[in-house]
C-alpha cells in the first residue's frame, strides 16, 4: 500500500511532456495492460455464465426479437411491433444468430446469446483500462481494470442478454475517441476523429435511446462548462451522432410503422419521466427498494458504494484543469443525476445500475488524482482505501460466480423426462410465461381448474414481490393442498417450485368461492 500511496499521481496533467527512460520502458509496458485486463474479464464472466444468474424475462423477450431479427422480421410481440428500445442490440444479437445458426427454445437461445454480452463486457473492461492509463496512469487504470472485471454487479449484468452492456460499450468508445481528437486537435484538424466519436455515441443512441443523457448531454455541458470542449466539436459530434438513429428511422418509415413507433416513444418517455409507472420500484407493488437493497448487500455492497460515488466523484473532476477530465466529470454528474431521478421520481429499475456503476468507476479514477493532488494528507488514506474495495470487489465477484441460480433450467429439464404423458402443465408468471410458450399460463385456482391443470409452476420471489400474475396467497394455498414434485432456490427467483395439483382440492376451492383472482393479466 505504501508503493501505491507514493505512486498515486498528484499531478493535474494527463501528457507528460518528459519522461525518463524508466517512465517510457513502463509505458511500454502497459500497452499489455487493455489485453491482459480483457482476457481476464473474459475468463471471469465465463465461469459460471450458464448457472450463476437464473433467465432473466427480459433476456428471453429480446432473445426472441434477436431470432425474429435473424429471419428477417422486425421485432415484436403477439403482431405488435417492438419500438419501446431501439433496434441496434436485437439487430447485433440477430447478426450472431444468423451467422452461428443459433437454435432450440428460447432459454436455449438465451444461454448461447449470453456469450456476445460476455464477450462485449469483457471489452467494457479494456475500453476502461485505456481510458484511465490516459487519464490517471497506469497504476489507477490496473485497480479500475480490476473492480470492473470483478464487480458482481457488472458481471450480472454482462452474464445476460440485456441492452445496457452494448449501449455502454458504444458510449465508451464514442468518449475514448472523442478525447482522441481533443488531443490530436492540438496539432491537427481532428474532425474525422470527432465524427468517429459521433457514430460511436449515435451507435449507443440506437441501442437505447437514454442514453442520449450521458452521451450528447455530456457533450453538451461540455462547451458550457469552463469551455471543455468547443462549439464546433459538439456540433460535429451531435451531429454524426445523428445519422443511425435517422437510418433507423428511415427503416422504420419504410416499412409503414411511423404511428406505432411514435406511440411507444410516447409511452416510454412517460415511463422515464415517472408519468407512468407500470415497471420498476415506483410502480404499484412493485416491490421495496430499500428492502432490495438491505437484502442484497451481501452480494452487491461494493457495487452499491460505487452507486452512491458516481455523482460526488464526478463533482470532483468537474474542477479539475485537465479538460479531459472535467469531461468524464460532466459524464459522471449526468448519469448519476439520471439515476437519482428514477429512483425518486422515474422507472427505477435495477439495470439501469449498470450505466452508473461503470460510469463511477470511471469518475472515481480520474478524482482520485485530483483529491489527492489537492489534499497531500489524505494520500496514504486514499491507498488503503482503494485496495480495500479493489480487494472487496474481487472476492465478491468471485463469490458470485459460483452461486447456483439455475431455476428455470432444472424446470426445461424436469418438463423433458418427469412431465407424465397427456399430463397438463400451467404457468403462473410472465418470465415462465415466455420460457414456456407451448403451456398454458393458469394464475389463479379458477383457471387451474377451468384448464384441467395437473402440474402448475410458481416462482416465489416474483410472485410475492407483485411482478407474476399470481396473488401471494396463491403459494400459500399450494402450500398446504399440493405436492412439491421439483423445488429449486437461488437468489433471482427465491423458490421455484412444480406443484402437482389435487383436481378434487381445486373443484372444492373453486366450489365454496376460494378462487384467489390474478393480481395482473397475461398477455395470452
Amino acid at each position: 500500500m505504501t508503493a501505491i500511496a507514493e505512486h498515486l499521481p498528484t499531478a493535474p496533467s494527463v501528457i507528460t511532456t518528459h519522461r525518463t527512460p524508466r517512465a517510457r520502458r513502463l509505458a511500454g509496458a502497459v500497452w499489455t495492460l487493455p489485453l491482459v485486463a480483457g482476457l481476464v474479464a473474459l475468463l471471469v464472466r465465463a465461469v459460471g455464465l450458464r448457472t450463476s444468474n437464473d433467465v432473466f424475462i427480459d433476456e428471453l423477450l429480446y432473445a426472441r426479437f434477436a431470432d425474429q431479427v435473424a429471419h428477417g422480421q422486425w421485432p415484436g410481440a403477439d403482431g405488435v411491433p417492438f419500438f419501446l428500445h431501439p433496434i441496434g442490440s436485437f439487430a447485433l444479437d440477430g447478426l450472431v444468430v444468423r451467422v452461428l445458426g443459433l437454435s432450440g427454445s428460447t432459454i436455449d437461445l438465451v444461454l448461447q446469446l449470453r456469450w456476445v454480452n460476455a464477450v462485449l463486457g469483457a471489452l467494457t473492461v479494456v475500453l476502461v483500462a485505456v481510458l484511465v492509463r490516459r487519464l490517471a496512469g497506469p497504476r489507477i487504470a490496473v485497480l479500475a481494470a480490476v473492480v470492473l472485471a470483478f464487480d458482481p454487479f457488472v458481471l450480472r449484468s454482462n452474464g445476460r442478454v440485456m441492452i445496457e452492456t452494448p449501449a455502454v460499450l458504444w458510449l465508451l468508445a464514442g468518449w475514448l475517441v472523442l478525447l482522441i481528437a481533443r488531443e490530436r486537435s492540438l496539432q491537427r484538424p481532428a474532425v474525422r476523429w470527432e465524427l468517429a466519436a459521433g457514430l460511436l455515441l449515435g451507435m449507443a443512441l440506437v441501442t437505447k435511446d437514454m442514453t442520449v443523457v450521458p452521451g450528447l448531454g455530456a457533450v453538451a455541458l461540455a462547451v458550457m462548462w469552463r469551455r471543455t470542449l468547443p462549439v464546433w466539436t459538439a456540433v460535429r459530434v451531435g451531429a454524426a451522432a445523428l445519422v443511425p438513429y435517422l437510418i433507423s428511422m428511415a427503416v422504420v418509415a419504410s416499412l409503414g410503422l411511423l404511428p406505432e413507433w411514435a406511440e411507444q416513444k410516447r409511452l416510454g418517455a412517460e415511463r422515464m419521466l415517472g408519468m407512468q409507472q407500470t415497471t420498476g420500484f415506483n410502480a404499484a407493488g412493485g416491490g421495496s427498494l430499500g428492502s432490495r437493497l438491505v437484502d442484497e448487500l451481501g452480494r452487491f455492497g461494493t457495487s452499491y458504494v460505487l452507486l452512491a460515488v458516481c455523482v460526488p466523484a464526478g463533482l470532483v473532476a468537474l474542477f479539475s484543469v485537465v479538460a479531459a477530465r472535467r469531461f468524464i466529470g460532466l459524464i459522471a454528474v449526468c448519469t448519476g443525476a439520471l439515476g437519482v431521478y428514477a429512483v425518486g421520481f422515474g422507472a427505477a429499475e435495477e439495470q439501469f445500475g449498470y450505466y452508473v456503476v461503470v460510469t463511477a468507476v470511471l469518475a472515481v479514477a480520474v478524482a482520485l488524482p485530483e483529491l489527492v493532488a489537492r489534499r497531500q494528507g489524505l494520500r496514504r488514506s486514499v491507498a488503503v482505501l482503494v485496495v480495500l474495495f479493489t480487494v472487496s470487489s474481487v472476492v465478491l465477484g468471485v463469490q458470485s460466480r459460483f452461486v447456483s441460480d439455475d431455476s428455470f433450467r432444472e424446470v426445461e429439464a424436469w418438463l423433458g423426462d418427469e412431465l407424465p404423458v397427456g399430463a397438463e402443465f400451467a404457468v403462473t408468471g410472465d418470465a415462465a410465461e415466455l420460457a414456456f410458450p407451448e403451456y398454458a399460463v393458469a394464475p389463479s385456482l379458477m383457471d387451474l381448474r377451468d384448464d384441467g391443470v395437473d402440474y402448475v409452476l410458481t416462482n416465489g420471489k416474483p410472485v410475492t414481490e407483485g411482478y407474476g400474475y399470481a396473488a401471494p396467497e396463491l403459494l400459500d394455498w399450494l402450500a398446504a393442498h399440493a405436492m412439491p414434485v421439483l423445488r429449486v432456490e437461488g437468489p433471482s427467483n427465491g423458490e421455484t417450485v412444480v406443484w402437482q395439483l389435487d383436481r378434487d382440492a381445486v373443484d372444492d376451492a373453486v366450489d365454496s368461492g376460494t378462487t384467489i383472482p390474478a393480481v395482473r393479466t397475461a398477455a395470452r
